[in-house]
């Protein structure tokens, strides 16, 4: 059985008849290099698991009765009719592969309309549309029009945060795409009511629950009340889209909505400076025909009223077509062109008219499965039921001897008449490479996979190569690396020139090895031929091939000193540092790369120095194993080879072909032979030869090679003075084994290159044995490490937040379990202060975050928005923000006013959908309730950032007459003042371009002080400012109590910006226990001393006397009189000692503060 098409209803059909008919055999034919249809290209990326019938399908092919023939389009690549003469049945299950259009007036004409089908094939990386690049930055509007799932799955994949996606199988083309997109609307419309709707609830439910997007509630006289005897998917609907939209239109970032009973009517252009580009959409108002607008089937018809919706992006989702194959009508296959679909019994079976006796009659042998037997429409399982039922009726009709076709020999046959096309057809060996290679490709980028979506390129991975191999790396990044570099060339004007090249053969046994390189090449996009004996020695009569020459018509030169100087300029041009002469001498992982790398480095000077990275690109050439070696393990270590290869120049004049001339490749040899090439002047040399050596720095010509060089060289350049070929100079390429320079099969020794993301080191890719064809593949080896290491940048991200999620230690820089701050882009990424103290700080007021002003504000964006809790009554505070004289940008940021008493009522709903936390980005608080929050809010609020920040709402104290500072009355008991609208606006300004200063008893303190994207200079004012803030306000003992200050972002390592000179505080933190007890009471007579010597002073040295002598202070006075006297006596001795003592104790603060001022300002140094 031949089954034309490689989608659900194919593979289910195929299961089943393999299953049904004992021996059975099918062979499947698709019209791309790949199978599985609208399930790789039509199933949204973010439903992943709907794809799971992958599994089946492989589980399918793997059957010995199975077949995949891929890249073949029936019809056209091959008669349907010749079908027929090599299988038993066919059955049509190749889809829908055309749109249903709407035919209304500017359909075809304007810009930015487009179908589902493109759009969805687009970000599917359907090959079809790879070139569509949808328009979505030219409006912050879309309508959709349909309402079945396709029209959501649009919906959802534009208003869905892109980051999203970056994991899924979506194309990095529309990834790129949609990040730059303007939508925030999307409207969704039909002709008819809510209750006609072809979606389903998963998708609409789906929809509703995205992040902040907000959903326009649907028009309730369109809902029944009385749902009881509604089927149960319609109660289900029906209570959905009753719902309260769970994200409210102030709060939303986007937006979408049911637009109903609206049938299109035509697309309308845009302004006169633009009337190629759609402006708007006209719909007609429809209305029902008859009462019940909730009947499922309900029809509508057209109003005279019209409505119109502006936009500039509109996407046509009212159905997918299928269209008849060429070559049905004349095998008498009714094709119903209306409904798109094969004209069939229901069962599967086709059937065609009897013009004679006008009877519909089975057409033998012929079936059909899936959209093109019942239309576009259904999911999966539809189809997969469907299916079934036609596999069926297959076995049915075997089994009963019914008619079928002549049968015959199946894809043998066919495949005969393909031999002369050179048409390259797809195994499902072949599929399983490209789907290999893509998850490679995916890989790098980390995510699932990364589609191909140029069939050129899925067919380089099959069959490319005319040394390296088919699947080799070498033969993928040479071939892309070739058409890379030509256009790089041309757009740059680097000189190069195309000057073919011929691979000879001498005898019969190297004939059979162009044979072989031949059969490789005519199937790749790099053609090769064939040329006469006679037109080869016509053209170059001064070269010799005595049995063969095969010549490659696109090989060319190019002048590769300019090239490098290109390449030079360009990366020194886009921002890169270049450090010649600078020899590596180790790199030291740290943390297994996590934390990056420390790249040791010995100037030309012999001045020694380290870098600190990231990403590590190891492409050292010559020192790249011996590099790896020092990093990786030694199990994971390799051995490094190295291939010298002598090149020979040539003076004379005569002969100088113009081609480049190869020798026939030989097994197992490290070479391509001694062949001839040329610089863009026209001069020529031969070579390289190989001379296997240990020491890659020896560059000297060996005298010794000459001479086999030339009796090479005279196999096919007899002619060649001998004495004017002179050693020229030699050159080292880095292998990775002794094995053969051309892949000719298993055991052959062949090395590929070795690019690779090393497992277990973050951020460090290998690039090793990348010699020969490194050149032409340098520009393909660029593109595959650059996607590499932006993957591993992303990577590094992303398990650095979930090393946290999982943490059961405190960290410091971000003590919040909430994840607000996680999406923040690379460009904005938190920039921290980390200071740590001699001695613990134990803050008395937590609750009550403290506040550093910052000359360059974190919260500059007019997109934060700000909650307000306030005082009662709330009111006040709202009329006072909607006051004129409250600045207008200010207030579009505050979003929410509440008083504590309604937040107290309403935060056990707010807090069961995290609304309240999720909504805003800054909590500010009345300075009046802040302490009353922690009951109120609980953990939720008090372990994450979004912490409420105290904001003084209240006005001034002015002074009474007596010059005493009063508090200004209430207007009513129990309410609180509210300062005048510019005293208030000018505190939450000030409060919101503060850093926040959380304190706990620790030695450590982390403040968010600035951005990534702020420039040097504003860091280093705000670090000035939080560091002054905290020595002034908050850290007991200022400076003297500062250990070390460093800088930091949320992933990187802690840049030092000062260290203390010594670790401890007071000479006494080092004492003995013994020796420190009474530090306190010293430091209370320190005390005392600058207040006044007096009674008090006298009172505290009472007690330091009482406890150093061991007395009871619990002693009867009575019975104390002796030894008070004596204390005094005891009193006058010691003071004069304790002076002497104070006095030498503030000579050792002024040195210790002169000691501190000096290491300052070195560290500024």
């Amino acid at each position: 059985m031949a089954v034309i098409g490689s989608g659900p209803a194919g593979f289910y059909s195929a299961y089943k008849v393999i299953q049904g008919i004992k021996d059975a055999f099918v062979d499947m034919y698709e019209h791309l290099p790949v199978p599985f249809g609208l399930v790789r290209y039509g199933v949204a990326p973010d439903h992943p698991e709907v794809k799971n019938c992958e599994e089946k399908f492989t589980e399918v092919a793997s059957s010995p009765n199975f077949n995949f023939i891929g890249n073949i389009k029936v019809g056209e690549d091959v008669l349907l009719e010749s079908f027929t003469h090599h299988y038993d049945a066919i059955l049509f299950a190749y889809g829908a592969s055309k749109d249903r259009k709407l035919g209304i007036p500017g359909e075809d004409k304007l810009n930015g309309i487009y179908s589902a089908r493109e759009f969805v094939g687009w970000y599917n990386g359907l090959p079809e549309f790879s070139n569509l690049a949808p328009q979505l930055d030219v409006s912050d509007t879309a309508v959709v029009i349909g309402q079945g799932n396709v029209a959501m799955d649009v919906a959802r994949t534009l208003l869905k945060d892109v980051d999203v996606f970056r994991k899924t199988d979506m194309s990095e083309q529309a990834l790129a795409t949609l990040s730059k997109s303007t939508i925030k609307r999307v409207r969704i419309v039909g002709r008819r009511g809510p209750m006609q709707l072809a979606c389903t609830i998963k998708e609409v439910r789906e929809l509703m629950r995205l992040p902040s997007v907000a959903f326009d509630p649907v028009n309730p006289n369109l809902l029944p009340q009385d749902i009881s005897t509604f089927p149960r998917t319609a109660k289900r609907m029906t209570k959905l889209l009753k719902e309260e939209p769970s994200v409210s239109a102030a709060n939303a970032q986007k937006s979408w909505a049911f637009d109903f009973l609206l049938s299109p009517k035509q697309f309308l252009s845009g302004s006169d400076a633009n009337r190629s580009h759609m402006g708007s959409v006209e719909f007609a108002r429809t209305k029902f025909i008859g009462t019940d607008l909730f009947d499922p089937r309900a029809k509508v018809e057209n109003t005279a009223a019209y409505e119109s919706i502006p936009t500039s992006l509109a996407f046509r989702s009212v159905g997918y077509q299928s269209e008849a194959l060429a070559g049905m009508s004349e095998l008498g296959i009714d094709f119903d062109e209306k409904r798109g679909i094969v004209n069939n019994d229901y069962y599967g079976r086709l059937i065609s008219q009897d013009r004679a006796t006008g009877h519909e009659e089975p057409v033998p042998g012929m079936y059909c499965a899936g959209w093109v037997k019942r239309g576009p429409n259904g999911v999966i399982a539809n189809t997969m039921e469907d299916s079934f039922s036609t596999a069926e009726a297959i076995i049915a009709d075997w089994n009963n001897k019914s008619p079928f076709l002549a049968g015959g020999d199946g894809w043998d046959g066919i495949k005969g008449q393909l031999l002369t096309t050179g048409l390259r057809t797809v195994s499902w060996e072949d599929w399983l490479r490209i789907d290999s290679a893509e998850k490679a490709r995916g890989k790098l980028l980390g995510k699932e996979r990364e589609k191909f979506t140029n069939p050129q390129e899925m067919l380089d991975v099959i069959h490319a190569g005319i040394y390296y191999g088919p699947t080799s790396l070498k033969t993928e990044l040479c071939l892309k690396g070739k058409r890379m570099m030509y256009d790089l060339c041309e757009k740059q004007g680097i000189p190069y020139r195309n000057c073919k090249k011929w691979i000879l053969a001498q005898d019969e046994k190297q004939h059979e090895q162009l044979d072989k390189t031949h059969e490789f090449t005519k199937l790749i996009g790099v053609p090769t031929h064939f040329i006469s004996l006679t037109e080869a020695s016509t053209r170059e009569p001064d070269v010799v091939a005595r049995n063969a020459v095969l010549e490659s018509p696109t090989t060319g030169i190019i002048d590769s000193h300019t090239y490098m100087a290109y390449l030079e300029s360009d990366f020194q041009s886009n921002g890169g540092d270049l450090a010649c002469h600078t020899k590596v001498d180790a790199v030291e992982p740290i943390a297994s790369g996590a934390q990056g790398y420390r790249i040791k480095t010995t100037s030309q000077s012999g001045e020694t120095g380290s870098i600190t990275a990231e990403t590590l690109i190891n492409s050292a050439g010559l020192a790249a194993v011996p590099l790896s070696n020092g990093i990786l393990p030694p199990n994971r270590h390799m051995k490094p080879y190295y291939a010298k290869g002598s090149y020979y120049s040539y003076a004379a004049a005569h002969p100088k072909p113009k081609t480049l001339i190869y020798p026939a490749p030989t097994t197992g040899a490290a070479g391509l032979g001694t062949h001839l090439t040329m610089d863009m002047t026209g001069a020529i040399r031969f070579g390289p030869d190989v001379e296997w050596v240990d020491d890659p720095t020896d560059l000297s010509v060996n005298e010794e090679r000459l001479g086999p060089a030339l009796d090479e060289i005279k196999t096919y350049l007899p002619t060649i003075a001998r004495e004017r070929v002179h050693l020229d100079y030699a050159g080292i390429r880095p292998k990775l084994g002794k094995g053969s320079a051309v892949a000719q099969g298993k055991g052959d020794g062949f090395s590929d290159f070795y690019i690779k993301k090393e497992e277990g080191f973050e951020g460090f890719v290998n690039l090793l044995g990348i010699e020969s064809p490194g050149l032409t593949s340098s520009l393909a080896i660029a593109d595959m490490t650059l996607k590499a290491s932006s993957a591993l940048v992303k990577h590094i991200t992303a398990e650095a937040v979930s090393r946290e999620a999982v943490s059961t230690t405190k960290n410091l820089l971000k003590a919040s379990t909430d994840t607000s701050d996680d999406n923040t882009s690379l460009d904005a990424e938190p920039i921290w202060l980390v200071l740590t103290t001699k001695k613990h700080i134990v803050d008395q007021h937590r609750l009550k975050p403290g506040k550093i002003p910052l000359p360059h504000s974190l919260n500059q964006s007019p997109t934060t928005t700000i909650c307000l809790i306030s005082c009662d009554p709330q009111r006040v505070v709202k009329d006072t923000i909607a006051h004129p004289l409250f600045p207008t940008s200010l207030s579009a940021r505050i979003t929410r006013v509440i008083g504590i008493s309604k937040l107290k009522a309403k935060y056990s709903s707010f807090e069961s959908r995290r609304q309240l936390l999720n909504e805003h980005d800054i909590f500010l608080a009345d300075t009046r309730v802040v302490t009353m929050l922690p009951r109120v809010l609980g953990k939720i609020f008090y372990k994450s950032q979004k912490k409420p920040v105290p904001v003084t709402l209240e006005p001034y104290r002015q002074k009474d007459g007596s010059g005493k500072r009063v508090a200004p009355k209430a207007a009513s008991e129990g309410s609180k003042t509210i300062a005048p609208p510019q005293q208030v606006a000018k505190e939450i300004e000030k409060t919101i371009n503060c850093a926040l200063v959380h304190l706990s008893p620790s030695n450590n303190v982390a403040i968010r002080m600035g951005l990534s994207s702020f420039m040097p200079q504003a860091i280093a004012e705000n670090v000035e400012a939080v560091v002054s803030g905290l020595t002034d306000k908050f850290i007991p003992k200022g400076w003297r109590n500062v250990k070390s200050v460093h800088i930091k972002g949320p992933n990187t390592l802690a840049f030092p910006i000062w260290l203390a000179s010594e670790l401890w505080v007071e000479e006494e933190d080092v004492l003995e226990d013994e020796e420190i007890k009474n530090r306190e009471e010293v430091r209370q007579v320190k005390a005392a001393e600058r207040n006044g010597a007096g009674k008090k002073r006298g009172r505290l040295l009472d007690k330091v006397g009482e406890e150093q002598e061991g007395k009871d202070t619990k002693r009867d006075r009575t019975q104390d009189g002796e030894a008070k006297e004596g204390r005094q006596k005891k009193r006058r001795v010691e003071d004069s000692d304790l002076s002497k003592e104070m006095k030498e104790r503030r000579e050792k603060l002024r040195e210790q503060k002169r000691l501190d001022r000096e290491n300052m300002e070195r560290s500024r140094a």
